[in-house]
């Protein structure tokens, strides 16, 4: 089996970080928008594609209170040109504002927005946008790595949304809790899928349909027009839709909940029958690879998983084929090879062990169909 032909690939490892160049907006009123951030640097800054999501408004996750703006470049010596930029027009007398305060405006680093967008995360040293662990302290347990985010921090972010009345903040402000959202998928180093469980990515993941699920009911009954718009409610789906480390099952349950066409799911390289991977936690199917060839793949692991239960003793295999009646069976018995056993040491594993696990039973169950074929 060679790799380059293999058609599945660990999906959250293919994530890159990428070390744009970078700006500091200090001093932001709350309220400040996305679009005013953009309109205070100036048409000509080359700041990155709106695809890219370059604009972070930073927000506390627990208060929902508004921190300072960064913004990324195509380059750094872009981003050192918009801060020379307007270093010249405070030194003419012409004092950029936003809102009614002036601008601190300064060149940053990758290190300082991560460390910022991801404040609980204890025990790392950012080198631009990859984290480095640093070694375990005995004396200072509560300074050691336990994630990049924390489930309570998601559950608040949906707080803000549903009741946003207790959150002031939020209230002035409806579209920072969704942001924040965006701008944490985006820059969520995927990549480190050995520091990363499967119970942490949960987290995120079920925060984002609820926010989108907020996000379209408030669409729905116009509760505010001009912040919370179709256009924002495209972003947020859009960068879960590209998340690498969503699944094509997870992907398939924000297609659903917001009525994804099939041109679109086909845009974002959705597998067919993406609700039917849903025993695969890590791995999906190689982007740019035939989907026919992916599925003809699916067939024989499903075809030979099959025939081996047939060769299980009868009590064995009845308590399997009495399993199976309860789950999809798209995959065949690929669950049963991968051997998952739910629970918190399951919640606990990492990416990249369940990624182990998965590509280990695909290479069982392949090597026994073209070694016995």
């Amino acid at each position: 089996m060679d790799p380059s032909n293999f058609p599945f690939v660990e999906s959250a490892r293919m994530a890159k970080p990428m070390n744009w160049g970078i700006i500091k907006l200090k001093n932001i009123p709350f309220a400040t928008t996305r679009a005013e951030v953009i309109a205070f640097l100036g048409r000509n800054s080359k700041i990155l594609n709106d695809s890219d999501e370059g604009v972070h408004i930073i927000m506390d996750k627990v208060t929902s209170k508004t921190m300072d703006a960064y913004v990324e470049f195509v380059s750094l010596e872009d981003a050192m040109r918009a801060v020379e930029r307007h270093r010249l027009n405070v030194a003419s007398g012409r004092f950029a504002r936003l809102g009614d305060r002036a601008i601190d405006v300064e060149v940053t680093s990758q290190g300082h927005l991560m460390k910022d967008l991801f404040p609980i995360a204890r025990g790392v040293f950012w080198y631009g946008a990859v984290p480095e662990i640093l070694p375990y302290k005995h004396n200072e347990p509560w300074d050691n790595f336990k994630g990049f985010i924390s489930e309570e921090e998601m559950v608040m972010l949906v707080k803000h949304v549903e009741v946003p009345h207790r959150s002031p903040f939020s209230r002035d402000c409806p579209q920072r809790p969704y942001e924040c959202m965006i701008s944490t998928i985006k820059k969520f180093p995927w990549f480190r899928t050995d520091c990363i469980t499967i119970k942490e990515r949960e987290a995120i993941y079920q925060a984002t349909l609820s926010l989108i699920r907020q996000l379209t009911r408030s669409i729905l009954f116009q509760e505010d027009t001009s912040h919370l718009t179709p256009l924002l409610l495209r972003r947020l789906v859009s960068v879960a839709m590209f998340c690498p480390a969503f699944t094509p099952c997870m992907k398939d349950g924000i297609a659903w909940m917001t009525n994804m066409q099939a041109l679109d799911m086909e845009y974002y390289q959705l597998p067919r029958f993406s609700n039917s991977w849903r025993h695969q936690y890590a791995i999906g199917p190689k982007p740019g690879f035939p989907l026919d060839l992916v599925e003809w793949y699916v067939a024989v692991i499903r075809e030979q998983s099959s025939r081996d239960i047939l060769s299980l003793p009868l009590r064995e295999r009845a308590e399997l084929q009495h399993q199976a009646e309860q789950t999809d069976m798209y995959w065949g018995y690929f669950w049963s090879e991968v051997g998952y056993v739910m629970g918190p040491q399951f919640d606990d594993l990492t990416l990249a062990e369940a990624a182990k696990l998965e590509f280990a039973a695909i290479e069982r169950i392949l090597t026994r169909a073209f070694t016995q074929n």
